[in-house]
């Protein structure tokens, strides 16, 4: 296995840990903003295992990203990989099934950047309702592109 397949194996385990991490920062810190942190990265780092997996490799889409600035319609390092995994989704099922996908990622996404930016108390609930968004989003992805 090459370097950067290895590289894309730690990510996938990060996704694991990062779920695990989110649920023990719930469970037995209460450390509410940080486990929301958690739960997009996890999600995050396992659409970009997926998208290597499906033949769009992490240099193709950062060389991508890098060639668009500039660009009136320059691409972001979150939301072009987020698209793409949409697209793949869709293609796999319809536009309903990428759609939900879609919906839930943008979801977890504000809170992560409530939790992360905003001067705001995140609670129990919130960081609960990102832990079950995130484990949601990557069984709906598992579920058409395993």
């Amino acid at each position: 296995m090459n370097t950067f397949a290895n590289n894309l194996s730690f990510l996938k385990e990060k996704s694991n840990f990062n779920l695990d991490a989110a649920k023990i920062l719930i469970d037995e810190h209460s450390c509410y903003a940080p486990s929301v942190h958690c739960s997009y990265y996890a999600v995050f780092q396992y659409i970009s295992t997926t998208l290597n997996r499906l033949g769009e490799t992490y240099e193709e889409i950062s060389s991508t990203i890098n060639n668009s600035r500039g660009q009136r319609n320059q691409l972001n390092s979150h939301d072009y990989p987020i698209k793409l995994m949409v697209n793949k989704v869709t293609e796999k099922s319809d536009t309903y099934y990428g759609n939900t996908v879609k919906n839930k990622i943008k979801e977890l996404k504000t809170f992560r950047k409530i939790a992360d930016y905003d001067n705001v108390q995140v609670t129990i609930d919130d960081s609960n309702k990102a832990l079950s968004l995130g484990i949601e989003i990557v069984s709906l992805i598992k579920k058409k592109l395993s």
